[in-house]
């Protein structure tokens, strides 16, 4: 089982330190790694989705003022993209934390099998669609585009710079997931 150490600042942006944080300690069922070293039991991307779902609850939970949906009610009204498009996210499975000022950040997958994280602010979505969240060589890629997108989350939501983000990469549970991942790109 990995788990999740998420901090959170419960003072405003404003007047926050690092002396004013919580920590919550989060345990992510079904996460075990396989017997085979760098090998899991479930599709990688199923992994990765319910490992950021999960620090998504948390840090709702432990932040005052922000909320946390499993199911994604406030999912984006109208979406452009026609129902088949295997870009169009499928919103049923969307994990969503909602911030005071309503700046949503949402992570799931899309209809054609890719994880997908996105920000809406005022009507304003502004997607992250991986590439093939199964090649383990796009790991690298994957880990930047979701610290812009959750960088851009940060910005809309006020908090300060890093605060989620900051989390989210020094998590021993995340590291590990990741170190796994890219141990999958080496040769031997």
């Amino acid at each position: 089982m990995l788990q999740a150490r998420v901090t959170v600042d419960r003072t405003p942006p404003s007047r926050r330190s690092d002396n004013h944080s919580d920590q919550v300690l989060l345990r992510v069922p079904g996460m075990e790694p396989a017997s085979e070293p760098g090998q899991f039991k479930e599709p990688f991307r199923d992994e990765f989705v319910r490992f950021l779902k999960a620090v998504l609850q948390a840090f709702a939970g432990a932040t005052p003022g922000y909320d946390h949906d499993h199911r994604s009610r406030w999912a984006y009204a109208f979406n452009p993209l026609p129902d088949g498009d295997q870009e169009k996210p499928v919103y049923a499975t969307m994990a969503a934390l909602r911030a005071p000022n309503f700046a949503a950040l949402r992570v799931g997958v899309t209809e054609g099998g890719q994880v997908v994280v996105e920000v809406e602010y005022r009507k304003l979505v502004i997607p992250y669609i991986t590439n093939d969240v199964e090649d383990p060589a796009e790991f690298p890629k994957i880990q930047k585009g979701l610290r812009r997108i959750i960088e851009r989350f940060e910005s809309m939501a006020d908090l300060a710079p890093h605060r989620l983000f900051g989390r989210i990469a020094s998590d021993p549970g995340y590291r590990e997931l990741a170190e796994r991942r890219l141990a999958d790109t080496r040769p031997g």
